[in-house]
């Protein structure tokens, strides 16, 4: 009964193992607050009983060991019995994969990597705009995580229609590895209707290729949480990279195609 929102997590980029925690997490607030006002509950009722003289001879510790254990227990059973329906809605997220983003091997000095992620429309254009202006807050910018170059944008023709591309050159901390590649990130349309891949080459200029290889695991991590971040940008914000990207790609006579946003 929640598997659209199991596919929501998915779409903006949460693993089936990010999904799963989200549902155990889930489940021990909902432990903690039934067991909680289970107990006020009990004082409560315990009192009106007492008010009515309906416990003569009864006196009740709330603070026993056993109201303790049993607060205890039901914890443990609302969380045990989220076990089972986390670790089906975590097969649900990636039926046909392993729980972990795995990356493939390059080929040579090109790392070709087909990214987690898809978007729709017009997003196609937004998510340009919005990844060459992030590559552009990195240009001279020696203490983050890397340095960027010669950042351009273009379009190109694919198989289904125009792609876009964002290309740029980048220094990869830490910089005295000397590690350095040129990047190009391409959103390319499928055979879907309005729907679009997302595929990045990484490119090795220099640097030991282990060494490319091991600092790239936390650039593309960086990379993954823009695309977060672009899922949570209200409409209007979309709209100013979707039309700062059609000023720079397009003629001023071509119709941008709708979207689904």
């Amino acid at each position: 009964e929640r598997v659209k929102e199991i596919h929501v997590f998915s779409s903006i980029g949460l693993n089936a193992t990010n999904i799963g925690t989200l549902f155990m997490a889930e489940a021990f607030v909902y432990a903690i607050l039934g067991a909680v006002a289970g107990y006020v509950v009990g004082q409560l009722v315990s009192k009106v009983l007492s008010t009515f003289g309906l416990m003569n001879g009864l006196q009740l510790n709330f603070s026993s060991i056993s109201a303790v254990l049993s607060t205890l227990i039901v914890v443990a059973v609302v969380l045990l019995s989220t076990i089972w329906p986390a670790n089906k809605a975590a097969e649900v997220a990636t039926p046909a994969s392993g729980k972990t983003w795995v990356l493939p091997e390059p080929e040579g000095d090109d790392w070709r990597i087909k990214l987690p992620f898809a978007v729709t429309g017009n997003q196609a254009w937004g998510i340009n705009g919005f990844l060459a202006e992030w590559f552009r807050s990195y240009e001279g910018y020696s203490v983050g995580e890397f340095i960027t170059e010669n950042i351009t944008r273009n379009t190109f023709d694919s198989e289904y229609g125009t792609a876009y591309r964002v290309e740029c050159k980048a220094w990869l901390a830490p910089f005295d590895l000397g590690v350095s590649q040129f990047i190009r990130l391409e959103t390319v349309p499928t055979d879907f209707e309005d729907v679009y891949d997302l595929r990045l080459t990484l490119t090795r200029v220099s640097g030991d290729i282990s060494n490319w290889k091991r600092v790239n695991r936390r650039f593309l991590n960086t990379l993954r949480k823009q695309f977060l971040i672009w899922r949570t940008l209200g409409e209007g914000e979309r709209e100013r990279y979707l039309n700062e990207a059609v000023a720079e790609a397009k003629p001023e006579t071509e119709t941008v195609p709708g979207a689904t946003v």
